[in-house]
């Protein structure tokens, strides 16, 4: 049986809450892909109410702009995944994009990189390795915890800001040790992967 030949895939549209995720999935969807000459558009939906009403014309438009690949990216925070994900790609399937998938970090994008300790201390060059327990995708308020992780172990010198820091994160974590921790980037690496860029 000869095996499924994948779509390939040149631009990648991103419909996302702001404009520090647009910019980490950036990095992220390039390491795993290996490839540094993919075109990005995005659409911000600056808000999640916002982003859930507009999502189909966002991708619609993102696809007449020439995004072969449309990735809508909500992340989790206290909803349930099942309903979110049921509601999100009802959403995205109505649109006219022809590749098209939902991803939702758990509790967001942030929680992601808890599952690299060691690369969060490399990154701000801290004291000491953050002590992370459980799963990353199990901690409440991640943004939150990530800025008290780098406050408290660089002996109060360093504070974190998501819109400046979330790029130096991207390009240095160890993806695969994250992939192993939070199955909400495993799916997500899978999805990416099902492609050829």
């Amino acid at each position: 049986m000869s095996k499924k030949k994948k779509t390939k895939v040149k631009a990648i549209g991103l419909i996302v809450e702001d404009n520090s995720d647009y910019n980490s999935l950036k990095i992220i969807i390039s390491r795993l892909t290996e490839k540094d000459n993919l075109t990005f558009k995005k659409a911000i939906g600056s808000g999640c109410g916002k982003m859930k009403r507009k999502a189909i014309s966002y991708a619609n438009t993102l696809s007449k702009k020439g995004c072969d690949l449309i990735i809508l990216v909500h992340d989790l925070d206290r909803n349930d995944f099942d309903i979110l994900k049921k509601d999100l790609t009802q959403i995205i399937n109505a649109s006219n994009a022809k590749n098209k998938f939902v991803c939702i970090p758990i509790e967001e994008l942030e929680g992601w990189f808890l599952g690299d300790p060691e690369g969060i201390k490399d990154t701000f060059s801290l004291n000491r390795v953050p002590k992370i327990k459980g799963k990353p995708e199990s901690i409440d308020s991640p943004k939150e915890k990530l800025e008290d992780f780098v406050y408290h172990c660089s002996n109060k010198s360093k504070i974190y800001l998501n819109t400046k820091h979330n790029d130096l994160l991207s390009a240095n974590l160890d993806l695969e040790k994250i992939g192993s921790k939070c199955n909400s980037f495993k799916e997500f690496q899978e999805n990416i992967n099902a492609f050829e860029y």
